[in-house]
């Protein structure tokens, strides 16, 4: 993920002369073709056909253009229309905006971007917070005021009592005007020590209030070590992933789930939904306190992906490619024509002034292209799915490739606004090569700025000013039943603001007698903000004909659990709820409560919902030290379905494997292997304990952990271990049974990687051979790797079998043999026979067995890969650049090529897996850099693409992408694409490689023709433009 174009912004004066246009126009156009050449110059030798492409498509955008210019640029969908709400000289620079009570509008400038490379550097403060009015009502903003200067990079802005909260990293500032001039004289920070290590275009910001009365905050690409000034005696809350939350009256702070880099909106009932640069859409489903519950769930997700992700997100651009990021080597995963690769200030509108029918669309600003995307929402389970509104054609695009989406945001009169930051070059200079930066204009478009209001095409605007600072808590109670949701939210603000008790009488009113279900949901909230919400108006919220309502009470039910039964009875009936949302809260509300009744309905939940994730995490969650009450209660009769049975089994069988004693988990084995079950269910639930044991460290000698668990000689052992092994007989014979179900099929796999070589290995070896799919290969691999045999590593390296596999297949037996020290022996013994290339291992792999913790192994590597690792890469590369390059490529044999080596990984217009970058927008690379990438994979490595090393206490060494983490777990996922979660408890080290996953000396697995080919495929333009060589 590269600079997050939602947010970038250039620097300006406050009232830019109009001669900057021109200036601007004669830098952003031909003179970029001599920076780029430039640029590409020092880092390979560029042909000057790439160089020409993009010098045309600068070309094709002659800009900038005066507003009156840009809206005529734009194509709009019908039944809307679009008006100039602000514009420069009123508005430089702008990045988001928020409306006070009164209806003016703050806007933050960011106008000191892009911040120097040089981290010693002095900053500067050129940043300004404006407030704009509109003094005569006609919905042109003609009056400003600077309410705030002298900030570094601010990026995010919320209305709050009187003043506004202000993201501007390392603080979190409030700043308030409290003698009418318009200008903030309180100026503080009321939190600090958010991140700055990275860009200004990866901090924190989108200060938004909640439905619940606290402020979220997106974590952009950071983290930090943040404190409140004002309460030194609270501990640092340390962070590197993670979204945040606090309390606007204690400024509590605390960390939630998501990781949002800039968007952050909520719609009717208050869900959470975020974005980042490749993901318009994420609904944050759960918080990591709910997980914190059970430490030993194997889990650490904590959202959703709504919307289509990567290449499926697709976008409809009407204006030409000429992001330099498409043609820059140092960018070679990021560009992403024709698909989201800018997503930015998501925003689900529920204003009024929209189609009636479009209420609730979900608007995403893509400013790399030019463009917003509407997008439709339904439910999926606990949680949604969206698509586009329509297909081929977007809902706002501009031929001027100059506009530039960031924010959007509902207004008082219910329209949707949208920011422009009117930007030319984008991208930040850290991620242009160094020579090259001083040649391009980061300044070009500077001064500029439109903030623009989207309506339907008959919207008739009302002038009438108001001034809801002033209104009565009658009136603003009134305001809650609004059809706009800004008047419902800014009346909630300001009554939670007030905290005047007089209001109390007035929401009884709406919760009791009110129609509007969102109304309802706000008065719920305004009364809990006031410390005046009883038990109730809690119960008359359980039992709200809407079921968002019910979901919201039970959320605010969730804390009075432990001193209320009557809210407690209230909730234990809403698990046969009919909205699966309302089951969902239910669950995880459950988990506050000690009570055996709990229990017996988390069962009674699980059997219903357990084949869904998010709701069996929920479940699994509530249970917190009440395992065996709740195996008890499962598996009581009426029976789950096996596919349920077999998910919640399995879950609840790593748990207590991880956490429960030995002769619970021998009681467990006994229960789920009773000859009275039903197979199918079995095998998952059985390998669920053993991994569980694992995690723990159980396993002596060559034994398993199974195998050990059940090793005593007590009755219960003895007939734990018979059925056990029955059970692995049965399973062996159905992972061989082509006829069976793959799911059956592969749970079988999984369950004999955790019994005896000397048993079960012949059985694994079998389910390698080439016959049969991939993924009961891949399965094969993982379990052979299980067994703590020295044999089963030889057996995944017989020279024979070696051959046969495919480079997916390959890449697994490699990440299992890497993980078990007991295996790399084995290992080290094919590459000294010739078997393996030492090649094949890829530099990093290659470096962890050089740098082994075990001498022995430590030294024969060293020895293995003397030769390997004395080239260098780039002497590499400079080799095969002039025999590639002259070389004719074939396009149709490189798809093969790339299926064969490359889709393992990478996906390509939707063909291959998502572990690596997406290769689908490289097409306008030049030739010398994709051969770059593709022989020195270590020469640029994409963030959130970093490999990590992680040493378990059971002996693994474990390689992969971070993936999630929470405050109990982590999840690595491999270089196969499988994700694993690991206990923090179960983890010795770990460490940032510094190296890609990607193998290099790929040109020993390829012919000179067949690089050739592969490039001309990737260079080859699917969506609309040409075929390159």
């Amino acid at each position: 993920m590269r600079s997050p174009r939602g947010m970038l912004n250039g620097a300006s004066s406050e009232d830019p002369p109009h001669l900057v246009r021109l200036g601007s126009a004669v830098r952003g156009g031909a003179s970029l073709l001599v920076t780029v050449v430039l640029a590409f110059s020092w880092h390979l030798s560029f042909s000057w056909r790439d160089a020409a492409v993009y010098a045309a498509r600068q070309r094709t955008a002659a800009g900038p253009l005066d507003p009156q210019e840009a809206l005529a640029s734009f194509e709009l969908e019908p039944g809307y229309r679009i008006e100039l709400a602000a514009a420069e000289p009123l508005v430089v620079d702008p990045v988001a905006m928020a409306f006070d009570e009164r209806g003016r509008m703050y806007v933050v400038e960011s106008r000191g971007y892009p911040n120097p490379v040089d981290p010693e550097e002095e900053l500067p403060r050129e940043g300004v917070i404006a407030l704009l009015e509109d003094t005569n009502g006609d919905g042109r903003y003609n009056k400003r005021t600077n309410f705030a200067e002298g900030l570094t990079y601010p990026n995010g802005i919320m209305v709050w009592n009187g003043g506004v909260f202000a993201s501007c990293a390392p603080d979190l500032l409030y700043l308030k005007d409290t003698n009418g001039d318009g200008r903030a004289d309180i100026h503080k920070a009321v939190l600090t020590g958010f991140s700055v290590d990275k860009t200004a275009a990866t901090r924190f910001s989108h200060p938004t209030l909640g439905m619940d009365n606290w402020v979220y905050l997106t974590h952009g690409l950071v983290g930090g070590s943040v404190t409140a000034p004002d309460y030194p005696e609270r501990a640092a809350v340390e962070f590197t992933r993670s979204d945040s939350r606090f309390d606007p009256f204690t400024f509590d702070f605390e960390l939630t789930g998501g990781q949002g880099q800039y968007g952050l909106t909520l719609d009717d009932f208050g869900r959470r939904f975020i974005c980042d640069n490749r993901h318009p859409v994420w609904h944050v489903a759960m918080e990591p306190r709910y997980l914190r519950r059970n430490p030993h769930l194997p889990f650490s997700e904590t959202v959703h992906e709504v919307s289509k992700v990567g290449t499926e997100a697709v976008v409809w651009p009407i204006s030409a490619d000429r992001t330099t990021a498409s043609f820059l080597a140092d960018l070679l995963s990021e560009p992403h024509a024709g698909t989201f690769t800018a997503a930015s200030g998501v925003h689900i509108h529920r204003g009024d002034a929209l189609p009636r029918e479009h209420r609730g669309s979900i608007f995403i600003c893509e400013s790399a292209q030019n463009l917003v995307q509407r997008q439709v929402r339904s439910p999926d389970g606990v949680t949604f799915a969206s698509r586009p509104a329509r297909e081929g054609v977007e809902f706002l695009a501009s031929r001027d490739s100059w506009f530039s989406p960031v924010f959007a945001a509902n207004g008082p009169d219910g329209a949707l606004y949208i920011v422009d930051m009117y930007r030319n070059f984008i991208d930040h200079p850290q991620f242009i090569p160094e020579p090259g930066r001083s040649e391009l204009d980061f300044e070009a478009g500077k001064g500029y700025g439109r903030i623009y209001r989207i309506v339907a095409a008959e919207w008739k605007r009302e002038s009438k000013p108001f001034d809801l600072a002033h209104a009565s808590v009658e009136e603003l109670c009134r305001a809650l039943e609004h059809p706009n949701a800004w008047w419902r939210e800014t009346a909630q603000r300001l009554l939670v603001e007030r905290q005047d008790r007089a209001a109390v009488p007035y929401l009884r009113q709406v919760v009791t007698k009110r129609p509007s279900a969102v109304a309802r949901v706000h008065a719920l909230w305004t009364l809990e903000g006031l410390q005046r919400l009883e038990t109730k108006e809690v119960v008359q919220g359980l039992q709200d004909q809407d079921a968002g309502v019910r979901e919201n009470a039970v959320r605010l039910a969730e804390s009075r659990l432990g001193r209320s039964t009557e809210l407690l009875s209230h909730l234990l009936t809403l698990a046969e709820d009919s909205d699966d949302g309302v089951r969902f809260r239910v669950a995880l509300a459950l988990g506050e409560t000690e009570d055996p009744r709990a229990t017996e309905v988390l069962a009674d939940l699980a059997r219903r919902d357990g084949d869904h994730l998010w709701a069996r995490m929920a479940v699994l969650s509530s249970i917190g030290n009440r395992a065996s009450e709740f195996l008890r209660a499962f598996a009581a009769s009426p029976p789950a379905s096996p596919a349920i049975t077999a998910a919640v089994m399995q879950d609840l069988g790593q748990i207590f494997g991880a956490g429960q004693s030995p002769e619970r988990c021998v009681d467990l084995i006994l229960h789920i292997t009773d000859p009275a079950n039903d197979f199918v269910w079995q095998p998952a639930a059985v390998a669920g304990v053993a991994e569980g044991l694992r995690t723990r460290g159980l396993g002596q000698g060559n034994r398993s952990p199974l195998t050990t668990l059940v090793s005593g000689s007590t009755p219960k052992a003895r007939e734990a271990r018979a059925r056990i092994e029955a059970v692995l007989q049965r399973a062996a014979t159905v992972a061989l049974d082509e006829r069976q179900p793959p799911e059956l099929r592969l749970a079988t796999i999984e369950l004999l990687g955790y019994g005896a070589y000397a048993s079960d290995g012949k059985t694994l070896e079998r389910l390698l051979e080439p016959q049969h799919p991939p993924e009961i290969q891949m399965a094969a691999v993982r379990s052979l790797g299980r067994l703590n045999d020295s044999a089963a590593g030889r057996a995944l390296v017989e020279p024979s079998r070696w051959r046969t596999y495919t480079p997916q297949v390959r890449e697994t037996v490699l990440s299992v043999l890497m993980a078990e020290t007991n295996h790399l022996p084995a290992l080290l013994g094919a590459i000294e026979q010739g078997d393996v290339a030492p090649t094949a291992l890829g530099r990093l792999r290659r470096t962890q067995l050089v740098k082994h913790r075990d001498a022995s192994i430590q030294q024969r590597a060293i020895k293995v890969f003397a030769n390997t690792e004395s080239g260098d890469r780039m002497q590499v590369y400079q080799q095969y650049k002039e025999k590639i390059t002259d070389l004719a490529g074939h396009a149709s044999k490189g798809e093969q090529v790339f299926a064969t080596r490359c889709a393992a990984c990478h996906t390509f217009d939707g063909t291959g897996r998502g572990l690596a970058p997406d290769l689908s927008g490289i097409g306008n690379q030049p030739r010398e850099a994709i051969l770059l990438h593709t022989l020195v994979p270590d020469y640029e490595i994409t963030p959130g693409y970093d490999a990590y090393t992680l040493e378990t206490q059971d002996g693994r060494a474990l390689l992969g992408l971070l993936e999630s983490e929470t405050e109990t777990s982590i999840t690595l996922r491999d270089p196969t694409d499988r994700q694993e979660t690991i206990p923090r408890r179960n983890i010795v080290s770990m460490s940032a490689s510094g190296n890609s996953l990607m193998p290099s000396g790929l040109e020993e697995l390829m012919t000179e023709q067949e690089l050739a080919d592969l490039i001309a495929f990737l260079k080859r333009r699917t969506r609309g433009g040409d075929t390159h060589r």
